[in-house]
């Protein structure tokens, strides 16, 4: 019978899915963005794009803020998982 390797009573494994865990990142980027410790660029990047796609006159709906808002919500759970690299080190 093999033995299970022992997990460290630190880390609980996380869901790769879940609401919580979307709900913190998406609480998160306030925090991440006046964070000195995230670099300029990576707050950059993601400001800009948001900025670019909300300001670009060609839009896949017009008059709707449907496709901005969607796109918006896509990218903070995606910067937020870049910045807490630099918030934690630990995380991964």
């Amino acid at each position: 019978m093999a033995n299970p390797t022992p997990r460290s009573p630190q880390r609980r494994p996380r869901p790769k899915r879940s609401w919580q865990r979307l709900w913190l990142l998406l609480s998160s980027v306030p925090r991440l963005l006046t964070s000195k410790r995230v670099p300029f660029w990576e707050k950059a990047v993601f400001v800009g794009a948001i900025v670019i796609y909300w300001l670009i006159p060609v839009d896949l709906i017009p008059f709707m803020p449907i496709d901005d808002i969607i796109l918006t919500l896509i990218l903070l759970p995606w910067f937020s998982k870049r910045a807490l690299k630099y918030e934690n080190p630990n995380l991964k």
